[in-house]
């Protein structure tokens, strides 16, 4: 596939263009419609695709999977994509004059190699997990690099200050976002995808097209996702306002640590010396520093997330006591018990039976 792709009705520039160079599909995309952009997608893969389509079946020829649209309130647009392609894929979106956002809900198992890249700034991932919400915007040239075969789970919402202001009741703090959006590839982990997340996710994946009242439950379930993040971004913001006399790099190795703890319950964290080892900071200092801007100790900050982990486990209705608590690395279900009842002044049997 050569060329450039046009808008057939409003002739202006190209919005998109999609070649295969060497087993290397790449998608050029400057707009900000999704319903063109799945249309010339279609038109590129020679998907069968009526104008106005919300959706799409991926065929055997370039790969499989669906990929969904949807538009909600007047300046809401979001995308579903849950797919792999037979080639691999490179996505570039280039800087624009006018200023918007896309959150990323991304929950990629990595077989081979993923690449992300915020203007000169890289961020590889290979064989691992990558379950983060992130936020970019048009102020730098976004890339995303995926081999063939790659499966990619991803729920993307484009939205811009307006509708942040209007929908949300959020101020959008351009101090804040601005400090965010400058870690450019440090924050791509910064906001892991918890049980929350993935449950809202899962929701939009589910319902049912010919619902007569899927676009309220979809405003709703979408809406939640965007509060959900910029609620957590703004609680991190003490730490990208500049409060705590740190410089930049000693916050970002704490920010490092933080998502260490966090990352997989399943597994036993890293020790303060290991720790110390991995951000070139002294035990002392790290502990010190880690209270200063999370509130606890380090073990206090872990042992309050695991536990907030394993109630959500929980909650699932999909775990008993005994898998939960291996869930989040008890090897002792008793203790398990006792340390969830000190948090929550209920033991988890008895949450169970709620």
């Amino acid at each position: 596939m050569q060329g450039a792709i046009h808008c057939g009705t409003c002739k202006r520039k190209v919005f998109f263009t999609c070649y295969n160079s060497d087993f290397m599909i790449v998608l050029n995309i400057n707009h900000t419609d999704y319903t063109l952009m799945l249309g010339h997608l279609a038109k590129a893969f020679k998907i069968p695709h009526k104008q106005q389509d919300d959706f799409v079946i991926v065929p055997s020829s370039v790969g499989k999977g669906s990929i969904k649209i949807l538009k909600l309130f007047n300046e809401l647009q979001v995308i579903l994509l849950d797919a792999s392609f037979n080639d691999s894929i490179i996505y570039q979106r280039p800087r624009s004059n006018r200023r918007y956002f896309i959150l990323h809900f991304d929950d990629i198992f990595i077989s081979n190699t993923v690449k992300f890249k915020v203007d000169d700034e890289v961020l590889q991932k290979t064989n691992t997990r990558h379950s983060v919400a992130r936020l970019t915007s048009n102020l730098f040239m976004n890339t995303e690099m995926a081999s063939a075969g790659q499966h990619i789970k991803t729920i993307r919402i484009l939205f811009d200050e307006k509708w942040l202001k209007k929908y949300l009741g959020l101020s959008a703090d351009t101090e804040v976002l601005q400090k965010y959006l400058s870690l450019k590839t440090e924050s791509f982990d910064m906001e892991p995808l918890d049980d929350g997340y993935l449950k809202l996710m899962q929701e939009l994946w589910d319902v049912q097209r010919d619902d007569p009242l899927q676009n309220i439950f979809l405003q709703n379930r979408v809406t939640m996702l965007v509060e959900r993040f910029f609620t957590r971004l703004h609680e991190k913001s003490k730490l990208l306002e500049g409060k705590f006399k740190l410089s930049d790099d000693e916050i970002e190795r704490l920010v490092k640590v933080e998502q260490l703890l966090v990352n997989d319950f399943s597994k036993a964290p890293p020790t303060i010396e290991g720790l110390s080892k991995i951000i070139s900071m002294s035990s002392t200092k790290l502990k010190k520093n880690f209270k200063e801007i999370y509130g606890n100790s380090i073990f206090a900050y872990y042992q309050k997330l695991r536990m907030q982990k394993a109630r959500e486990l929980l909650l699932t209705g999909k775990y008993n006591v005994n898998e939960t608590a291996a869930a989040v690395c008890y090897l002792n279900t008793t203790n398990f018990a006792n340390a969830f009842k000190k948090q929550f002044d209920i033991l988890p049997i008895n949450l169970l039976g709620q």
